[in-house]
């Protein structure tokens, strides 16, 4: 008999497996009866500004979660999101199927939510074919890779959102880059800004398994945070769109010694030409990760309204959600370029890292533009180069 307990997310209440009976080490597993991880409300949070925001602007009808659990992030969405769309509920384990039943009955939501349980790749393609889904929430534990082509096939060709959670960092971030290549269809490194090299490992997995069905991409937001990202895009049925989004897959190459890094498109003329990390006399060797996304992955118009929504509601969300979407709407401007980490910056240069604000002052005074960066809080995002930085930061060693 599963030991239940009652928990509360936003204006949302529900049962799940009791986290601290069932928790290792104090952190939930995949052996719990009913997965459920508190820590990762934030996510859900975000997750329904962003889905408040898409509905202001788009019609969501139906909505599917194929991997619900205790059923929360599609419990959120119905009582928290505005709208009377409809939920389908996924799940292979039979009493997570149970507790999602009992909490759609608690929260009399029966004529709004539909629970069924079987594999989800299956589901996802069979459920969908007198209707396909307007939003689809991807959530596993681990990767969501055997997911993705199911789920956009099961997507509204007409227009859609797309959420993906993938929680295998150490493939994503370069422990495992022939796994990463295997599962996301690029390498990935190791580097100061592996975690947004993840995000776009991420994108880049999903505009080729979109492109295969004929559909485009546009990234809404991205989050990383607590060892997992998060990413949301719209999708819609365009092969021009898609042929013209080509363009924005390419690598990325990175020197650890230097620190110096190279965005690089696949269609640039020339093909993947050497990267010429001109850092006199640096021999470092150089890193490759991709192919992946080099493109948007904000959409500043949707993150804005949600933000407005969050500012709204403030009582319904944590308080990391606001300073989240703030810091991904100030980074919108430059998301192009990855954001450097002073403290790895100063670790290879032997130097001491001066406050964030005094190096980013004397960049406006030199002409450059820079943000701080959601990913992590030593970072930021500049279009100074590499040995601008380094140079600012050597003249302020000197003041102290």
């Amino acid at each position: 008999m599963t030991i239940e307990k009652e928990y509360t997310e936003g204006r949302t209440s529900f049962l799940s497996a009791d986290v601290e009976h069932y928790a290792v080490k104090g952190q939930p597993t995949a052996d719990m009866p009913v997965f459920y991880n508190p820590r990762m409300q934030v996510n859900r949070d975000i997750s329904v500004a962003i889905l408040s925001a898409y509905l202001n602007e788009y019609s969501v009808d139906l909505m599917c979660e194929p991997l619900a659990g205790s059923g929360v992030r599609t419990l959120r969405y119905l009582i928290e999101c505005d709208g009377d769309f409809r939920a389908k509920m996924f799940d292979i384990n039979p009493v997570a199927v149970e507790m999602c039943r009992k909490n759609v009955e608690l929260n009399g939501l029966k004529q709004r939510a539909e629970v069924t349980r079987g594999n989800a790749k299956i589901l996802l393609i069979t459920e969908s074919k007198e209707q396909r889904f307007d939003f689809v929430d991807l959530d596993p534990f681990g990767t969501p890779a055997p997911y993705i082509d199911s789920a956009i096939l099961s997507l509204n060709p007409r227009g859609s959102m797309l959420g993906v959670t993938a929680t295998d960092m150490a493939v994503l971030c370069g422990v495992y880059p022939r796994v990463a290549l295997r599962k996301y269809g690029g390498y990935s490194i190791r580097a100061p800004f592996t975690h947004e090299l993840a995000v776009r490992l991420l994108y880049g997995m999903i505009y080729h398994a979109a492109g295969k069905q004929d559909y485009g991409i546009q990234p809404v937001a991205s989050l990383s945070t607590d060892h997992y990202v998060r990413i949301w895009t719209k999708l819609h049925e365009s092969r021009s769109a898609s042929n013209r989004q080509s363009r924005e897959i390419g690598v990325i190459s990175f020197c650890p010694e230097c620190m110096q890094y190279h965005v690089q498109p696949l269609r640039e003329k020339g093909g993947l030409g050497y990267f010429e990390h001109a850092t006199e006399g640096c021999n470092g060797s150089v890193r490759t990760a991709g192919p992946l996304w080099l493109g948007a992955i904000y959409d500043s118009s949707l993150l804005e309204r949600a933000s407005e929504i969050i500012e709204q509601r403030n009582g319904d969300f944590t308080s990391q959600t606001p300073k989240l979407v703030s810091a991904m709407l100030e980074e919108e401007a430059l998301m192009h370029r990855p954001y450097v980490d002073i403290h790895a910056l100063c670790d290879a240069y032997s130097l001491t890292p001066p406050a964030t604000d005094d190096i980013r002052c004397v960049l406006k005074e030199a002409g450059y533009a820079s943000t701080k960066t959601h990913f992590t809080p030593t970072a930021i995002r500049t279009d100074a180069p590499v040995a601008k930085l380094v140079e600012i930061i050597e003249n302020l060693n000197k003041r102290r």
